[in-house]
């Protein structure tokens, strides 16, 4: 479990919060913050909503997309809610190896974001509330930067993307450090059939060997699809005991600037 740092601020509240991540126990929606009497859950730090029981709370003091209440395929589709008009700057803690003598370092990762009024010039997925058409705010991406040694690497990608962000990052620190976590490591990769921005990585630990033969989505689906399942989900700035540096296979995603 980590506990992360994070300052929130929206129409009523400008204040520090604390963000619990069970990322050991990857399980739906790990991350979760408590805030004005309201507990929001969230797969990633940037989808947030209510827990059930905090619901008309949480529509009385923040601001609230719902949407569903309609049928779709012959099924009822549930409401939704999610938290919006917002910014939120956290710090997530990453360990980083220096190239030079192989020693750890304690890294950051500082990722600044908010959400605001969409931009009907902008083009979004649709929404539905009922019948009627409400539109998700727009988020911009400030800032995603690693510190380490006193130095801050800034991804050029704006995005919550984590594997696109840490990429870039990992593009700029390749020739003095690399960073050490399941974005880096041999036996983790990204489902072929798509993932989220953050914490939908495979670890295929217990499928080492069979893992060590895949350089293409071919592979992919020849040496896996019969064990396909025997993983766990982990998050891409996790670390565990079995970690290796990802340079003796590429795997479906390929390799990451080391």
């Amino acid at each position: 479990m980590q506990k992360w740092r994070t300052h929130f601020k929206d129409r009523l509240h400008d204040t520090y919060i604390e963000i619990v991540n069970t990322e050991e126990d990857y399980s739906k929606d790990p991350i979760s913050f408590t805030l004005d009497g309201v507990t929001f859950k969230g797969g990633g730090i940037g989808d947030f909503a209510p827990i059930e029981s905090d619901i008309q709370r949480a529509c009385e003091r923040f601001n609230i997309l719902k949407s569903g209440g309609f049928e779709m395929g012959g099924e009822d589709v549930p409401y939704w809610y999610e938290l919006q008009r917002y910014s939120l700057e956290t710090e997530i803690p990453v360990t980083v190896v220096r190239g030079a003598d192989g020693g750890e370092a304690q890294g950051s990762l500082h990722i600044l974001f908010e959400y605001t009024e969409h931009d009907p010039e902008k083009t979004q997925a649709q929404y539905y509330l009922g019948d009627e058409r409400v539109y998700h705010d727009d988020m911009r991406v400030d800032d995603f930067s690693l510190t380490v040694e006193g130095e801050r690497f800034a991804s050029g990608r704006k995005t919550l993307c984590f594997e696109s962000a840490l990429i870039d990052i990992c593009s700029q620190i390749k020739d003095r450090y690399y960073l050490k976590c399941c974005l880096t490591c041999q036996y983790s990769d990204y489902s072929p059939y798509g993932n989220d921005d953050f914490g939908t990585m495979q670890c295929f630990i217990r499928q080492k060997e069979n893992y060590l033969k895949v350089n293409s989505k071919p592979d992919y689906f020849e040496h896996l699809n019969t064990g396909y399942g025997d993983y766990e989900l982990k998050q891409e700035t996790y670390l565990c005991g079995s970690y290796e540096i990802r340079n003796r296979c590429e795997g479906y995603r390929g390799l990451v600037p080391l």
